[in-house]
């Protein structure tokens, strides 16, 4: 255990490559090349660098909203009474996430979008316009200042609704979003005190009460609107729970003064005056982004220095992470392919690397193309959903139990019923692809299969079988395999065959691409690979 000591180990693919796999969704052979070449340091500033901002979603298909038009943005647009328009914003801005998951940068925002996601387990909230809110600003904190980062989800609409928080006023009081705010989002709860079931070790039921006296007032508007596009969050005085409100001794019996819709900032500020809150966010990033046992060893060697590191930059996240993914302990052994990928990990695993869209042979660029590309996208949310993950809807406020119920974490993504559909995406990948509308035409619906031979084409030594094998292991695996395994892996290619033949065989394809004879035969095994590379239970780990 070396905690956050800067790693100063050997620097290659190999090493490049885990730090991709637990920073990017899919990294793409040139990624890890780049990475590769730039070095830690180098990429560590790619990582954090200021990404492409993404474009908002779209009417994909719809020509019944009188007021967005097809190929229009419906982000701020007002809904119509006379059409359920969840008909296409529903999957467009699914789809517009998976898109954006597909094609993201060389950046570590799309990752950090999934964390936040899950930290909060906002679900149901069931205005699209908010949820689009919500992962846009999440976009845009990233690994930004987590003290700021809770006084804006506090009083993002689409967390005044989903916590009750609108309805939070002093003559009808909720503590929803007061409980949640300390026992998940901040400080976190603690073991319970044997002697009084209402003191935990970092607050009291005191202080939930409090807080939610100091929320009170805050107030979404236009959720649903006909007339006003954009929703909106506004403080009403009256509704405010007037007078100072202290806290408990958890913390150091604080007062709060009444200060009108600047109130909660200050609680929050008391929040983040504890070191344990810094500890408690320190330990959600490492088991996102490490692994998931923090024994007393971790909590000493990696939490704790974290925690340090976060409260003397004041809450910034970045320096902390760049700590903890530039530490030895993340390059340990140890800790490089112990996580089981989420569903959308494992999707984009695949699909990422392989050029996402290009490789269904398809033209999805131009706007005769929208709907095709947006269902391409779409049809990647619902395989993820029969894995049991739909991004914006975890199962609980927690998030989803693989972060944080013990003892399964990880493992809680397989089971007899997602395995199962794991394989069946995995043949369908390797087999007759995904099904797709062709290139603007809506009555061509067929599956798509993606284009192996291309991606081969892009490896150093596509005509050397053990160089190709050994850089798909590279680029897919987080580990490298047995000799058994990488035999088995070549029978896919050459069945009882000298590695010679394969040299033959790759060397005719090129002579001849368009001759079915040479083609056909070629892509049947290489497919067959692909499908057996899938098929490990190492491409389950990163």
């Amino acid at each position: 255990m070396a905690g956050l000591t800067p790693y100063t180990g050997a620097w290659t693919r190999q090493q490049a490559a885990h730090l991709l796999r637990r920073t990017l969704l899919g990294p793409k052979k040139e990624e890890i090349t780049s990475a590769a070449s730039a070095g830690l340091s180098g990429t560590l500033n790619q990582l954090f660098s200021t990404p492409t901002p993404w474009s908002p979603p779209l009417n994909h298909f719809s020509t019944r909203d009188p007021k967005v038009p097809v190929g229009a943005t419906w982000v701020k647009a007002a809904r119509d009474p006379d059409y359920d328009v969840g008909e296409y914003r529903y999957p467009s801005l699914r789809a517009w996430y998976w898109g954006n998951l597909l094609e993201h940068d060389f950046n570590i925002m799309a990752r950090m979008t999934m964390f936040w996601v899950n930290h909060f387990g906002m679900g149901d909230v069931g205005e699209h316009r908010t949820e689009y809110q919500m992962i846009e600003f999440f976009n845009e904190v990233g690994a930004g200042n987590f003290q700021r980062i809770i006084e804006r989800i506090t009083v993002l609409p689409a967390m005044l609704r989903f916590l009750n928080g609108h309805t939070n006023r002093n003559t009808e009081p909720n503590e929803n979003y007061a409980r949640e705010l300390l026992e998940l989002f901040t400080i976190q709860k603690g073991a319970q005190n044997p002697n009084d079931p209402e003191d935990y070790t970092n607050y009291t039921e005191d202080d939930i009460r409090a807080a939610k006296d100091i929320l009170t007032g805050w107030r979404h508007q236009n959720m649903w609107s006909y007339d006003q596009g954009e929703v909106t969050s506004y403080f009403r005085a009256d509704w405010h729970t007037s007078g100072p409100k202290t806290l408990s001794h958890r913390f150091n019996n604080a007062v709060i003064q009444e200060n009108g819709a600047a109130e909660y900032k200050d609680l929050i500020a008391v929040i983040f005056q504890q070191p344990e809150t810094a500890r408690a966010i320190c330990r959600e990033l490492y088991r996102f982004f490490v692994f998931h046992d923090i024994n007393a060893t971790v909590e000493r060697e990696v939490i704790q220095p974290m925690a340090d590191l976060l409260i003397d930059q004041n809450y910034e996240l970045e320096p902390a992470l760049r700590a903890l993914l530039g530490s030895q302990h993340f390059f340990d052994m140890a800790v490089r392919g112990p996580m089981i990928k989420n569903p959308y990990e494992f999707i984009t695993s695949m699909a990422r690397p392989l050029g996402g869209f290009t490789s269904l042979g398809l033209n999805l660029s131009g706007s005769g193309n929208l709907r095709n590309r947006y269902d391409a996208a779409v049809a990647h949310y619902w395989w993820a959903s029969d894995m049991e993950m739909r991004i914006l809807q975890p199962p609980t406020v927690a998030g989803w139990p693989a972060y944080y119920q013990a003892p399964t974490f990880y493992r809680s993504w397989v089971g007899s019923s997602t395995l199962k559909r794991r394989k069946a995406l995995v043949n369908a990948y390797t087999g007759n692809g995904l099904y797709t509308r062709h290139n603007g035409n809506n009555s061509d619906y067929r599956p798509r299969p993606f284009d192996y031979l291309a991606f081969i084409a892009t490896l150093d030594a596509p005509k050397d079988v053990n160089e190709l094998i050994a850089e798909c292991v590279e680029i897919f695996l987080p580990r490298e395999l047995e000799p058994a395994q990488l035999d088995a892996l070549k029978s896919q290619l050459l069945p009882d065959l000298p590695d010679d033949e394969w040299r033959r065989q790759y060397s005719d394809y090129l002579s001849s691409p368009f001759n079915p004879d040479v083609v056909n035969p070629l892509k049947a095994k290489v497919k067959a690979f692909f499908r057996a590379l899938f098929s490990l239970a190492e491409f389950n780990l990163m």
